[in-house]
C-alpha cells in the first residue's frame, strides 16, 4: 500500500471514529431529554429516536462502501506497481515472485501457485509463495491439479467457498486428500493461448475469496503472462544475437581466407616473383645435373 493510500484510510478512520462517537453521545442525550419528556406527559411528534437509528445506519453503510474503496484502490495500486516493476525488468522469477505475493496479500490467500503448460500440456509449477512472502519448495506444495484443469478446459475463472463441499469438485481426490476450502484459479492468456494458471487458495477458513475480486485477479493473471511473454521475448532475442554473432564471426573468417588467397594470387601474377620462380627452376636444373655427374 503507499503511503498516501495509507494515510487517506488513517485519515477516514479517524474521521469515521469521530462521527460514530458523536452519533453515540446524541443517542443517549436523546434519550436522556426524551425520559424527561415523557416523565411530564410530554410525547413528541417525531420519532427522533428511529432517526438517529438511520443516521447509525447510513453511517455504518458509508463505512462498508468506504472500506471497499479503499480496498479496491489499494488493489489497482498494487497492479500499477507490478506493470511498473514487469516494464522496468526481464528477470522473470523475480517478477513471477512479486506477482505471486501480491495476490497472496490482497486476496488473504494462504498460498499462491503459478503454473506452466509444458509441450505436452501438462502443469508445471513455476513459482509457489505463501503468506510469509516465503517460497513454498516443490516437495510441499499443496493444490488441486484436477480444479487447475478445470479452469485451463473452460477458460474460465474458478472460485470456491468451500471445495470439500462444492458439488462442481465431488470425487475430486485432491480436493478432498488436502481438505481444500477457498480455492480462486485464473487461467493465463497470451495470444488467445492459454499458457497456465494463476491459483490461489485457503485451506483453513472458508468464503476468504470474493467473487468482486476477480476482476483485479484477471488483471494481475494478465500481468503474469505479459512477465511470461517478455522474457520468452528477450530470451529469444539473445539467442537470435548470439547466432548473428556466430554468424559474422564465420563470415569474417571465410573473408580473412579469401583476402589471403586473392594476395597470394596477386604475388604470384607479378613479373618479380615470375623472375623469381624462373630462377628457382634454373637453380633446381644445375642442382639436379650436377647430382647425376
Amino acid at each position: 500500500m503507499s503511503e498516501q493510500t495509507a494515510l487517506s484510510g488513517a485519515n477516514f478512520e479517524e474521521t469515521f471514529n469521530r462521527l460514530t462517537s458523536n452519533v453515540d453521545k446524541l443517542e443517549s442525550a436523546l434519550e436522556q431529554t426524551l425520559q424527561a419528556l415523557r416523565k411530564r406527559g410530554i410525547q413528541p411528534s417525531v420519532d427522533l429516536t428511529g432517526m438517529v437509528r438511520t443516521v447509525r445506519r447510513d453511517l455504518d453503510a458509508f463505512n462498508s462502501i468506504a472500506v471497499q474503496s479503499t480496498s479496491r484502490l489499494r488493489q489497482l495500486q498494487e497492479l500499477v506497481r507490478v506493470s511498473a516493476l514487469i516494464n522496468s525488468t526481464l528477470d522473470l522469477d523475480e517478477v513471477l515472485e512479486e506477482v505471486m505475493d501480491t495476490v497472496v496479500e490482497l486476496t488473504g490467500a494462504e498460498r499462491g501457485y503459478l503454473m506452466l503448460r509444458d509441450d505436452k500440456g501438462e502443469l508445471d509449477l513455476r513459482t509457489a509463495r505463501n503468506w510469509d512472502r516465503e517460497t513454498i519448495l516443490d516437495n510441499e506444495a499443496i493444490f488441486s491439479r484436477g480444479i487447475a484443469n478445470t479452469a485451463i478446459e473452460q477458460k474460465q475463472p474458478i472460485l470456491t467457498t468451500n471445495a470439500q463441499d462444492d458439488a462442481r469438485f465431488a470425487g475430486m481426490q485432491s480436493v478432498l486428500s488436502h481438505a481444500l476450502r477457498s480455492i480462486v484459479c485464473v487461467p493465463l492468456m497470451v495470444r488467445e493461448q492459454i499458457i497456465g494458471v494463476l491459483y490461489a487458495d485457503n485451506h483453513i477458513g472458508q468464503g476468504v475469496f470474493n467473487p468482486d475480486f476477480l476482476p483485479i485477479l484477471g488483471a494481475f493473471a494478465n500481468q503474469a503472462a505479459i512477465a511470461i511473454e517478455n522474457a520468452r521475448l528477450f530470451s529469444q532475442v539473445k539467442a537470435d544475437l548470439h547466432k548473428a554473432e556466430r554468424e559474422v564471426q564465420e563470415l569474417r573468417i571465410m573473408i580473412d581466407e579469401q583476402k589471403k588467397e586473392s594476395q597470394v594470387r596477386e604475388i604470384t601474377q607479378t613479373e618479380y616473383f615470375k623472375e623469381l620462380e624462373m630462377k628457382a627452376r634454373m637453380l633446381r636444373r644445375r642442382s639436379s645435373g650436377r647430382e647425376s655427374e
